[in-house]
């Protein structure tokens, strides 16, 4: 129990809970624990957590039918008590399996996932009735919900994709698999065939966040009459409390579980558990290690792929929470891909720092080497306490903002004021002094700070800040490129198009258009905006290496400074999880398997073209980088356009795409 005991927040959290012992069919082994976790689950709510039972809907056995469940996601969808934004959970806890999916699915591992309900039939069905619950059904129904209820939705799952077949595991007959084989035989009726689209397990899912059992090679297993993922979490919830932890801090606080590797995935698992904020201000850590053989020498779990330089200077804490502080170290040796050697800042060394329990944990407070903003700001009284903040900056060793003496020094930006008739005061405006933008024809943001405004250097100190972020991870890049991203691994842009036929077969309706073509042209691409309609777009990334690559996909906006993620891989303790982006295979974002949903394009009513990068990140070891997304300083932010397991080979690589968005009529 954290101290004070559990804080309880507004229960305003509505719940779906299955759980299913009981199965139709005799050929499927019955379970032992899974209803008793869903009780367990409901009891946490009502509780721990002050939820009202009405707002929460059981099935149990013989209630959790294929039909009964779909039923009730959709009621979630139509619910007019439950708000936007309101928190909405759905546990289940049963059986799940899979079946390879037809040659012409885009399937990215060639699988179709399900969940399987009470009325299960083992041999298929020619009727509805029977059938699993298909993942790109559940996507469906998670999408419908997220579009009128808000993205604030948990899906936590107790279940896996394949079992042995028996009732125990070889290694220890104690154990209890909650997955199942599916015979050869197996069909999925042409009336509710589907592509795989991955809403069971999903990577890069912007509708919901989901915490799994294991891995989808792993089995989830029950013993002593309960799930061993659900026990855990549970005692995790209770000792620090709910409403304490992110998602993916979750995952990371979980015990090691035997053979099973929980996994949370999702674009807004930085989010707090059943909250649709983010904590602030965001705290990346990594774990550190001493050096057995020198003292004061230490070596970070996080490298170049991270965004870390030489000189870089890191607090050492003994926990997470930042509660015990140890000792400061530097950065002493350029970092490789994804460690970096360290040693105590001279001058600092102390005996803490030569005996601390392991791993602990290093918060950056110093860039380092990594290159700065570069702003011009004309010498003016205007602007003479954004000059006093930005000096404080430097006197602590703050690097982020340089300031450059003329236009003629290649700013990044220039900063300037004139009087605004539109509201009667002297206004800043912020210069893009960038090529690629300036030749398309962006070349300032399309907002003003009011220099009335009594705080107005502290918002332009903050958006300054915000772009000196924005940049360092725009234009940051591996020192040595060893993968030729030219032909080896392609990044494709295509419009989606509904196709008639997908559609009446209940199959991803969007998909690149026939008839149309890759927009990507030499790392440009452009898209004329209809400011009528907004169109569907789509990508596709192909790995023609043989290594499994991690990738992650972010959109950086040159006119709001936003970055948004467009895909992140899951996160698991320990980083143990499934590699997006095989060898020899691809990755569609907006269609297909990624479960994430098409992106459109817009321009702001004050400018006639908006250009922003869209940034794929590659690496073989498996990188946060959702961890550089920010939201825009303007506050006009327009939301998503939509033990460590080391590589035989380790590699990090980036490749940046350019998007010019124009109106049409322009």
């Amino acid at each position: 129990m954290s101290e004070g005991g559990l804080s309880h927040p507004t229960p305003s959290i509505f719940a779906l809970v299955i759980g299913i012992n009981k199965y139709l069919d005799p050929g499927i082994d019955n379970l032992y624990g899974a209803v008793a976790d869903a009780d367990s689950i409901r009891d946490f709510l009502v509780q721990d957590l002050g939820v009202p039972q009405e707002q929460i809907r059981d099935l149990r056995n013989e209630e959790a039918t294929r039909n009964a469940i779909e039923t009730e996601i959709q009621k979630l969808s139509n619910n007019p008590t439950i708000e936007k934004n309101s928190a909405i959970l759905i546990f289940y806890a049963g059986h799940g399996a899979q079946m390879r999916a037809p040659e012409d699915w885009p399937a990215r591992d060639g699988k179709i996932e399900m969940l399987l309900p009470h009325d299960f039939a083992l041999d298929g069905s020619d009727y509805d009735r029977g059938q699993g619950v298909l993942d790109v059904k559940l996507r469906s129904l998670l999408e419908e919900l997220a579009s009128k209820k808000g993205n604030n939705i948990t899906c936590i799952f107790d279940s896996c994709h394949s079992g042995s077949g028996t009732r125990g595991d070889e290694k220890n007959p104690n154990f209890v698999v909650r997955g199942i084989d599916l015979p050869q035989s197996y069909t999925i009726p042409s009336s509710i065939a589907s592509s795989i689209a991955k809403g069971s397990e999903n990577s890069g899912l912007l509708s919901h966040v989901l915490l799994s059992a294991c891995l989808p090679e792993q089995e989830a297993k029950e013993i002593q009459g309960s799930g061993v993922f659900t026990s855990a979490l549970l005692k995790l919830l209770r000792e620090y409390g709910a409403d304490k932890l992110t998602y993916e801090e979750v995952v990371a606080h979980l015990p090691v579980l035997y053979e099973q590797n929980p996994q949370c995935e999702g674009v807004n698992k930085h989010r707090i558990l059943f909250n649709s904020k983010v904590p602030s201000p965001r705290r990346e850590l990594h774990p550190v290690h001493r050096s057995d053989k020198k003292p004061y020498h230490f070596m970070l779990q996080a490298g170049e792929a991270h965004g870390i330089a030489l000189g870089a200077e890191f607090n050492i804490y003994a926990d997470r929470e930042l509660a015990s502080f140890i000792g400061t170290v530097i950065v002493s040796k350029p970092p490789s891909c994804f460690e970096t050697f360290c040693t105590a800042q001279p001058g600092a060394e102390n005996s803490a720092l030569l005996d601390f329990s392991e791993p602990a944990y290093a918060l950056q407070t110093r860039l380092g080497e990594l290159k700065a903003i570069r702003v011009f700001i004309p010498i003016d009284e205007d602007f003479l306490d954004l000059f006093r903040l930005i000096d404080s900056d430097i006197q602590k060793g703050d690097n982020a903002i340089l300031l450059v003496d003329s236009k003629d020094d290649q700013p990044d930006l220039i900063i300037s004021s004139h009087y605004s008739s539109e509201s009667r005061s002297k206004v800043v405006q912020f210069e893009i002094m960038s090529q690629i933008c300036r030749q398309h024809g962006l070349t300032s943001m399309p907002f003003d700070i009011n220099l009335a405004d009594s705080n107005s250097g502290e918002r332009i100190h903050h958006i300054l800040r915000s772009a000196a972020h924005f940049y360092r991870h725009l234009n940051r890049a591996p020192k040595s490129k060893d993968l030729d991203k030219g032909t080896r691994v392609l990044l494709e842009c295509f419009k989606l198009k509904e196709d008639i036929e997908s559609f009446i077969e209940g199959r991803d309706a969007l998909m690149p258009d026939p008839d149309g073509e890759n927009l990507n042209d030499g790392g440009l691409i452009t898209i004329d905006v209809d400011e009528e309609e907004e169109e569907p777009f789509g990508y596709k990334i192909t790995n023609n290496t043989s290594l499994n690559l991690y990738a992650s996909l972010l959109y950086f906006d040159f006119s709001d400074l936003s970055i948004d993620p467009h895909f992140l891989p899951p996160t698991a303790k320990n980083g143990v999880i499934e590699t997006p982006l095989p060898a020899k295979g691809c990755l569609t974002i907006g269609y297909g398997s990624s479960g994430t949903p098409p992106y459109g394009f817009s321009v702001r009513e004050r400018q006639n073209v908006d250009v922003g990068a869209l940034k794929l990140f590659l690496s073989t070891d498996h990188v946060d980088y959702g961890a550089i997304a920010q939201k825009s300083p303007f506050e006009d932010h327009r939301g998503g356009k939509k033990i460590r397991k080391p590589s035989k080979i380790s590699l990090w690589d980036s490749m940046t795409v350019i998007i010019v968005q124009r109106k049409k009529h322009v």
